[in-house]
C-alpha cells in the first residue's frame, strides 16, 4: 500500500497538506465546477463531440 493510500481519511485528495479553509474552498470551487458541466452537458445535442463539450464549458467558466 502507498503512503498516500495510508494517509486518506475518505476525503478527495485527503493526502494534500492545506488548511481546513483552503480545503473548504477547494471543495466549493469542484461543486461549482461540477454543476457547471452537468448544465453544459445536459444542454448541448447529442451529436457534440468533446470539443463542442469543451468550447462551452470555458465559455461558461469565462462568464
Amino acid at each position: 500500500m502507498s503512503q498516500r493510500q495510508d494517509q486518506t481519511s475518505g476525503e478527495p485528495a485527503s493526502y494534500l497538506e492545506m488548511t481546513k479553509e483552503q480545503r473548504e474552498n477547494a471543495k466549493a470551487h469542484a461543486a461549482l465546477l461540477s454543476g457547471t458541466a452537468a448544465r453544459v452537458a445536459v444542454e448541448l445535442p447529442l451529436t457534440a463531440d468533446v470539443d463542442d463539450f469543451r468550447r462551452v464549458l470555458a465559455a461558461r467558466a469565462a462568464r
